[in-house]
């Protein structure tokens, strides 16, 4: 398995595609490893190379007690593009993710082409009561919590088939084997985290994609982190798909990534053809 190391940890990570194509970061949410992007990585043409790092505390990468803050991760995020040695690349984050991303992004904007933002955590933050935190604790040694927890992050993904299952399967045990604090610590992050204001910095071209069965973030926080971002264009709903569209409808949601980051650079009709 492919590690990156840094002075901040080490990091467990997945790719696709050349090395030499167009370079695509990929931020998982909560509860997630980089597993979560294989669906969408396995219809995305190879002239994308797509990186998607397990995050602090997930998957195969180092599990330290502390550093679960949105802005702690976005230094990880940092610290991660620098080792890949990327400059000017695509930055695809999901749900708790997209707000490590909106934070990277703040800091560090010249460094990225686009921010792309699929059913994320809204621009300013979200507060987790504390029954729910409780639930959130639970979750470490109730495998059964857990699962149901998952399937209800991706209310469209049918478990029809042996493949459909043993995926899952391995969703759940990924996120079981995530370091304890990072079951509470990220959404008591999100509770503290606002960037509604500073939002306004974000003039980089922006993608908001949303499922429009999404019972997790809901369309006016969508909604007003589009406003949000001066950036940011229209509103990409996704129809008949919940939280997490690269596992409940990854073609559709590849078809958007690919057309965005692609529009201005010549050459690449190739690339969103093969989508």
């Amino acid at each position: 398995m492919p590690y990156l190391a840094t002075p901040r940890l080490q990091f467990h990570y997945r790719t696709h595609g050349q090395p030499d194509g167009l370079p695509v970061l990929f931020l998982h949410g909560s509860y997630a490893s980089s597993r979560w992007w294989e669906p969408l990585f396995a219809v995305l043409p190879d002239e994308v190379y797509a990186v998607a790092p397990d995050l602090r505390g997930c998957g195969a990468s180092d599990k330290p007690t502390a550093g679960y803050t949105i802005e702690e991760q976005a230094t990880d995020v940092a610290a991660i593009v620098q080792a890949l040695g990327w400059q000017n690349f695509d930055l695809v984050a999901h749900a708790a993710g997209g707000a490590i991303g909106i934070e990277f992004a703040l800091q560090h904007a010249d460094q990225l082409h686009s921010l792309i933002l699929v059913d994320s955590a809204p621009v300013e933050g979200v507060f987790t009561p504390l029954d729910t935190l409780l639930v959130l604790e639970q979750m470490k040694t109730d495998r059964q919590l857990l699962q149901q927890a998952l399937a209800l992050l991706m209310p469209t993904f049918s478990l029809d088939s042996p493949e459909n299952i043993t995926f899952f399967a391995q969703l759940v045990e990924d996120a079981a084997q995530m370091a304890p604090p990072a079951f509470t610590a990220v959404a008591e992050s999100l509770g503290r985290w606002n960037r509604f204001a500073e939002a306004k910095a974000l003039t980089l071209p922006t993608l908001i994609v949303w499922g429009e069965q999404d019972e997790i973030v809901s369309r006016d926080f969508t909604t007003r982190t589009l406003i949000a971002i001066p950036g940011a264009g229209n509103l990409e709903v996704l129809q008949g798909v919940g939280h997490s569209p690269m596992i409940e409808a990854p073609l559709a949601l590849a078809e958007r990534i690919i057309e965005f980051v692609t529009e201005d650079f010549a050459g690449y009709d190739s690339v969103r053809a093969r989508v």
